[in-house]
């Protein structure tokens, strides 16, 4: 417990290490320094990167949309170089070698249009645009179809083209179109490489819900190395003649096939030929899954029912239908106006805006208006012809060279009763026109007869069932006349000036309008209303066929009989006596 100083210290030093000196110290601030400028070049250069490859992505869609405008322009010329060959081919004499030339030109035009859609296909699939339309079918009679149109170049090259198919019928869910599209261009394909006097065979099998398809040539052959590279896009592998090919076929096939789950094989030698092998799925579970398809209606069983009942609907035009005409395209609008100028009155115009003009000014039946137009466009104007109470009933048909499916939508949406694509046949064109005349004119039936048949107070109730298939301005305006009619049905000054000014309209649009919209003039209309509030009064057995007449705005007892007699087939006073016998009869 006693402290002493005899204490002894011992100094000890240590040496650092060489990760404790300031020389390690140092290298780690500099190794820290060059890890960032690392990291911050890496930045630079990813954001480099990805500002290149943006901007070749605008580059890119500005090639593509550039191609895609070019080829949406030369559907107008091919149109007035397509529809010509079918009207001379149709409708005109030629001799035999006239005939083959006419032939030639249409193969090759309709070559020229597969090529321009192609190019819209990868447009519309590299947008992820291109639906899947999938329907129930047999496709054995389309692969007949396909194999029949190269039989004739089959014959002209002597090539042994065969088809090989056991199959009376196989029926499964596909994409028509794309289907076409698939074999259309493997058979393009084996032709294009294959020599004269050589083999092609098209094998068509089927196994439970999955088709079959091979197509086999003798051709010249693809090298095994670049098999791998036969379906890049614009990817020629014939160094013999690389202009022969544009490398879109295949490519279009392989995109087309991933659409449909489908699968491509491909077993060539060279020197020897190719092997192109398809499977492709036909089950309904196969697509109900992706979101990308669309199931539509397979009315095929039915076509034959209805060509015939088209027949028994056919009515014979006169020239008192009217019909415009609104394109910009000089060459395109007269072709379309010498067309239907044979059974129709036809007006043209230049753009919207005058259209528009001749709209209101000549009330045609119907309005054939293209959709890009200077001025005022198709959509624009479509959108003032609905709006307009006096020019709404006009049926509408668009033209446009936008032909995929959403454009089409659009253009139904906003109104329009038909929507056809450039090219198009003059005779579809026309079948369409006639067909529009045909709906109308058993609209127009469906009011006469309920006219006809149905009580006065009963026909505003009756409108409300067919509605749907007109505008609410039409709506408004039946209703409105028959409201006014009623009204005035006793009047015997009530004429059809009267009837115009209660709707607001002079009585040559009134006119128009009205034997438009529901078939019959003013005059036959108010005669038809008369005759039906006479059949009300005299069902009644309350008054003289005198008084019924008068009640019923009928100048005199002898015109009231005339008409009645006309309409009914029996003078009012046996209408009266024969409802007052089968009352009794009851």
């Amino acid at each position: 417990g006693v402290w002493v100083d005899n204490v002894t210290s011992l100094p000890i030093h240590i040496e650092p290490t060489f990760f404790e000196t300031i020389w390690a110290i140092l290298l780690y601030i500099v190794i820290g320094i060059a890890v960032l400028l690392i990291v911050i070049y890496i930045v630079i250069r990813i954001t480099n990167l990805q500002r290149r490859v943006d901007f070749e992505q605008q580059l890119s869609n500005l090639k593509l949309r550039f191609f895609t405008d070019i080829s949406h322009e030369l559907r107008t010329p091919l149109t007035l170089i397509a529809s010509p060959i079918d009207e001379v081919i149709s409708n005109e004499k030629l001799s035999d070698a006239g005939v083959e030339n006419m032939q030639v030109a249409k193969r090759n035009t309709d070559r020229m249009l597969r090529l321009i859609n192609q190019i819209l296909d990868f447009r519309k699939i590299q947008n992820d645009k291109m639906k899947v339309m999938v329907e129930q079918l047999d496709v054995i009679p389309l692969i007949m179809k396909i194999y029949e149109n190269f039989t004739s170049m089959a014959h002209k090259r002597h090539i042994e083209f065969q088809l090989h198919c056991n199959l009376n019928s196989f029926v499964m869910y596909t994409d028509v179109d794309k289907l076409e599209k698939i074999l259309f261009n493997l058979l393009s394909n084996a032709f294009k490489y294959t020599s004269n006097e050589k083999r092609i065979i098209l094998s068509v099998t089927g196994e439970k819900d999955h088709l079959y398809l091979q197509v086999k040539d003798e051709g010249r052959g693809i090298n095994a190395q670049k098999i791998n590279q036969l379906f890049t896009r614009f990817e020629t592998l014939d160094e013999a003649d690389p202009n022969l090919s544009t490398g879109i076929g295949l490519s279009l096939v392989k995109e087309l096939l991933n659409l449909l789950h489908g699968t491509i094989k491909v077993d060539s030698k060279l020197g020897e030929g190719s092997t192109f092998s398809v499977r492709l799925p036909g089950n309904y579970e196969t697509f109900s899954a992706d979101s990308n398809v669309e199931f539509i209606l397979n009315d095929s069983e039915n076509s034959e029912l209805q060509r015939e009942n088209d027949g028994n609907l056919m009515e014979d035009e006169d020239k008192e239908t009217r019909i415009l005409i609104i394109e910009d395209n000089e060459e395109l609008r007269h072709f379309i106006c010498n067309v239907l100028s044979k059974d129709y009155v036809v007006f043209e115009a230049e753009n919207g805006k005058q259209g528009l003009d001749k709209a209101l000014a000549e009330m045609p039946d119907i309005v054939i208006s293209d959709i890009m137009m200077p001025e005022m466009n198709g959509i624009e104007f479509l959108k003032r012809v609905k709006a307009n109470s006096n020019i709404c009933h006009i049926p509408v048909i668009l033209l446009s060279a936008k032909s995929s499916l959403s454009d089409q939508i659009q253009g139904l949406e906003y109104g329009a009763d038909e929507y056809i694509t450039k090219p198009f046949s003059s005779t579809y064109l026309k079948a369409k026109v006639d067909s529009l005349l045909k709906q109308r004119q058993m609209l127009y039936d469906y009011y006469t007869s309920k006219i006809k048949r149905e009580k006065i107070t009963n026909l505003t109730d009756q409108i409300e069932s067919v509605t749907p298939q007109v505008t609410h301005f039409d709506d408004d305006f039946i209703r409105n006349i028959l409201q006014s009619v009623e009204e005035n049905i006793h009047n015997l000054d009530f004429k059809i000036d009267d009837l115009a000014e209660a709707m607001g309209m002079s009585r040559t649009v009134f006119y128009r309008k009205m034997k438009s919209l529901m078939g019959v003039s003013p005059v036959d209309f108010m005669k038809s209303m008369r005759i039906k509030r006479a059949v009300q009064l005299l069902e009644q057995n309350q008054y003289t066929v005198s008084e019924v007449g008068y009640m019923s705005g009928f100048a005199t007892p002898q015109y009231f009989s005339k008409v009645f007699k006309e309409t009914m087939n029996c003078t009012p006073k046996e209408y009266k006596l024969k409802k007052h016998a089968d009352e009794l009869k009851l």
